[in-house]
């Protein structure tokens, strides 16, 4: 009773202490626009007592608090980047004080946004955002967002996709709202640039540090798209049609309807020109047949894309954006495309070996036909200002039909032959995935104080048939790949405030994931021997991964300063089991660290640094020991003994912008190294023989994949945007250097393959007027690649590329357009040395009333020298390869600009 008594008493004296507590608060808010102003540091310094000051950051709706304020007199000190420093002094005694809205007003030297001397200013910078004003820039009538955001200092736009000060932008983003996922070139071809009031350069911020206000510095590079406010209703796009000699065709359209926040973009086209609106998510688990990596050889500048062989293309997609009331929005995307590739390529290839280095000659005729459907759905609820849920279910299917033929022979140095095939490789897959991300943030009424839920799960099914036949043995062999991945990831997160600027969280996670491979061999020529092979070739392997992860993170957020340190405590375990009877068992116990942070450097200029350890469980398929014969001479199986791989990955950025001269200064590095890297062993059969029950002639490769240490990368990228006002136009200079120390094992023998690039690119792009437009560039890319075992030796190859385009408009609705592209390659083998240009040109008339059609007769491959070189370099063997494309062409081509806005 006397112990029941002693803890009333202390309860209800904390009760009554936490009811009288002080509380000082208020919302920031822009003086101009009355938006909120998130992640602002506002201090309470205490006039008396410096030491007693406190620190807090405005969350994702501008509001701060600080609780437990003594009676004392303070001056409150907000700084936010963008925006002029405010101050006020006040006493706060025994009541609580609410400020209400307090208004920062924007830096006028920073964010100068009117005319000045009849000129509107390109750039400006509010907060850790950089916003580009679109009627600065000069573009013609045509020109898509995309030709738009290119001429904007610090934006370089290439055929693999955009950057912003260094950094690949990740996704874009129209009126706030998801446009087409995250692909960022699909989005800007899609949205016409005279409907584009501003461009905003930003790190979006995770969802739960939107909503509550605290940075845990997860962030996506994003592009935000503004329109202009008499475009927001109404119908636009355009539509074209054009056939050619050769029956080459090429057609598409795109048709947006907006209504304020509810908007609706329809996309299709279909061309046998190799013109894609795809990129590389949609091929992700197609295989297609026995591909290898390249490089290409092509332009990023072209009309065209950048494809091996003669490509048809089908494509459509739509984009769906709908506000459901004040809380909840939605915003979805469907794509479907559906490409047809002949390729005819012929391939050289030198294997290092320390007895000898062996020449491998191919040459190859293939077709395939893949087909893609995606969709990706956001729904977004604000249950209240202290709830918030998001959930992105994912959903794609894919199927690939491929045939290959191909003519192979490898030999000496001396051209002795030691083993050649010639077999027909046909493969069918499908492949079907879905995810789902859901999110729960809430928010206590403590600024800073927060718990958050996720769970991700995911579902995934491969199923590979493919019919390999072997004209020399003259037998036929049918494999079955199927793969099931199914699994789920759950997290719990809570945050609390620390001292005077600091947020301590603390988590836990789960992982399980389950994975079965499967690989089946059957049928075939004569009974006995197959019989026996097709157990060689066959086997499955099941895969369970449990992971416990302990999260512990520390943030501090100050006067212009960010710095996030943390550990992961991960607990994984690994069970494997083979049909051949062998289970293993393996536990690893990890630490993983985890450090960020950034500085402002003045108004303009941010350093950021992110520290991330990381490990990678070996694939199922990878585990398999299973022999892969389909091409003999190249044979692989896998290594049930893999490790996983632990990482270290280091990030640095700077990044520096002058909205007065309208320059950009970026530079890029990452660091990376991995511990019991999976590389790959590869051994040359030196005579006639049987491996696991599998017949290998004289002079064919067998690889397995096995952990190595030594594997070390390093990149860095520094590019410096400025204006060259005597001919209107900006500049981009881009240089570029890499190491790659790559660990291999030829013939038992330990390789180190170090490889080192430097390059640089010069591009000038126009900002003279709407009826002249120019792009010209100069890029230069050097590789060097040395390695440690000396009957090796060293290899270096260069690509040098200069070119661009030009769009004029003269006379009566008269428009000039040409795009080139000359390319010098220097490759190890000087048979393989090779200099073109591919040069393409148009001329076209506008007619109608106000110019909306269009006819266009255009050329492409005008000098009929386009070609394709590409160069592979590792630890094991260097590569090169020549591949059939698109040859010249004429075509005319007639095209339909829509207009139609709601006047106001």
């Amino acid at each position: 009773m006397k112990h029941a008594l002693i803890f009333v008493v202390a309860y209800f004296l904390f009760v009554s202490n936490g009811l009288s507590q002080v509380i000082l608060s208020g919302k920031l808010l822009d003086a101009e626009d009355s938006s909120p102003i998130p992640g602002a540091t506002i201090q309470l310094y205490n006039i008396k007592d410096s030491t007693a000051s406190k620190f807090v950051a405005s969350d994702g709706q501008g509001l701060f608090s600080f609780r437990d304020v003594d009676r004392a007199f303070y001056k409150l000190k907000v700084k936010s980047m963008g925006y002029k420093p405010y101050s006020r002094l006040m006493r706060v005694g025994e009541e609580s004080v609410d400020l209400g809205a307090v208004n920062l007003q924007p830096d006028s030297k920073v964010l100068e946004s009117v005319q000045v001397d009849g000129k509107v200013v390109p750039m400006e910078q509010k907060g850790d955002t950089i916003v580009y004003n679109a009627d600065a820039y000069k573009v013609n009538p045509d020109a898509n967002t995309k030709d738009l955001v290119s001429k904007m200092a610090g934006i370089v736009v290439e055929s693999s996709g955009v950057t912003a000060n260094g950094e690949t932008v990740e996704q874009v983003l129209l009126d706030g709202k998801r446009f087409f996922g995250k692909d960022p070139l699909l989005s800007l071809n899609s949205i016409p640039a005279d409907v584009v009031d501003k461009v905003e350069v930003y790190d979006e911020q995770s969802e739960r540090s939107r909503m509550t206000g605290v940075d845990d510095g997860n962030t996506t590079k994003t592009m935000n798209v503004v329109t202009k406010e008499d475009k927001r209703t109404g119908v636009f796009g355009n539509a074209y049609a054009g056939y050619g000699t050769d029956d080459r065709y090429s057609a598409g359209f795109n048709v947006s309807a907006f209504d304020k926040d509810k908007r609706l973009t329809v996309i299709g086209m279909s061309n046998d020109v190799n013109q894609q609106n795809f990129s590389s998510e949609d091929l992700a688990g197609i295989s297609g047949g026995r591909r290898r990596g390249m490089r290409s050889g092509q332009s990023d500048n072209s009309m065209t894309g950048a494809q091996e062989g003669i490509s048809q293309t089908h494509a459509l997609g739509t984009n769906y954006v709908d506000d459901l009331g004040e809380k909840a929005l939605l915003e979805g995307s469907y794509f479907f495309n559906q490409g047809n590739n002949v390729n005819d390529q012929v391939l050289s290839r030198e294997t290092f070996n320390p007895n000898g280095n062996q020449i491998y000659n191919e040459q190859k005729s293939s077709n395939s036909t893949n087909d893609n459907h995606r969709l990706n759905t956001r729904l977004e609820y604000n249950i209240n200002d202290k709830n918030m849920l998001v959930v992105k279910p994912s959903l794609s299917y894919q199927k690939n039909e491929s045939n290959e033929h191909t003519l192979g022979r490898t030999e000496t140095l001396d051209g002795e032959e030691l083993s050649s095939t010639d077999n027909v490789f046909s493969s069918n897959v499908e492949v079907f995935n879905f995810s789902n991300d859901l999110t729960f943030v809430h928010k206590f009424e403590k600024i800073g104080r927060s718990i958050s839920f996720d769970l991700n799960t995911n579902y995934k099914t491969s199923d590979d048939l493919s019919i390999f036949s072997d004209n020399q043995a003259d037998s036929i062999v049918n494999f079955d790949n199927q793969q099931i991945e199914t699994g789920f990831t759950a997290k719990a997160l809570y945050s609390e405030p620390v001292w005077s600027a600091g947020i301590l969280s603390a988590g836990y996670e789960i992982q399980l994931s389950q994975r079965e491979f499967a690989k089946e061999a059957f049928e075939g020529g004569d009974a006995e021997f197959v019989e026996s092979q097709l157990s060689a070739l066959s086997g499955n392997v099941n895969s369970d991964l449990i992971a416990h992860r302990g999260i512990l993170n520390f943030t501090n957020t100050e006067f212009g300063k960010f710095f996030n340190i943390g550990l992961v405590a991960q607990s994984l375990s690994l069970q494997n089991n083979m049909d051949n009877g062998r289970d293993e068992r393996k536990t690893y116990l990890n630490l993983l660290p985890v450090a960020m942070g950034k500085l402002d450097i003045g108004k303009s200029s941010s350093i950021f640094f992110r520290y991330k350890t990381s490990t990678v469980a070996p694939s199922t398929s990878q585990l398999l020991e299973v022999v892969d014969n389909t091409n003999p001479l190249f044979v692989s199986l896998g290594n049930a003994d893999l490790d996983q791989s632990y990482q270290h990955n280091l990030m640095l950025r700077f990044q520096k912008v002058n909205v007065d001269k309208n320059t950009s200064l970026s530079n890029f590095t990452r660091l990376m190294y991995t511990k019991d890297y999976v590389g790959n062993e590869t051994a040359i059969v030196a005579k006639d023989t049987v491996i696991n029950g599998v017949a290998l002639s004289r002079g064919a490769q067998v690889s397995k994949p096995v952990n190595l240490d030594g594997y070390w990368s390093a990149i860095n990228s520094t590019t410096y945007s400025f204006i060259v006002p005597w001919i209107k136009s900006k500049m981009n200079l881009t240089a570029n250097g890499g190491y790659v120390r790559l660990p291999g094992v030829n013939d038992d023998e330990m390789n180190i393959s170090e490889t080192w690039t430097a390059g640089m690119k010069l591009s000038l792009v126009s900002n003279i007027s709407e009826n002249f437009d120019f792009n010209i560039f100069y890029k230069v890319d050097g590789n060097w690649v040395e390695n440690s075992v000396e009957s090796i030796g060293s290899n270096r190859y260069s690509l040098q590329n200069i070119g661009g385009k030009i769009n004029v408009i003269f006379g009566n609705g008269f428009v000039f357009r040409s795009d080139w592209s000359h390319q010098i390659y220097h490759g190890v083998n000087e048979e393989f040395n090779t200099q073109y240009t591919l040069w393409n040109m148009a001329l076209a008339k506008k007619f109608l009333k106000d110019k909306s059609a269009e006819v266009e007769v255009s050329v492409y491959d005008l000098l009929g020298q386009n070609q394709s070189v590409s160069q592979t370099v590792n630890a094991s063997y260097i590569e090169e390869r020549n591949v059939q494309v698109l040859q010249q062409y004429f075509m005319v081509k007639l095209s339909y600009t829509l207009r139609h806005f709601k006047k106001a």
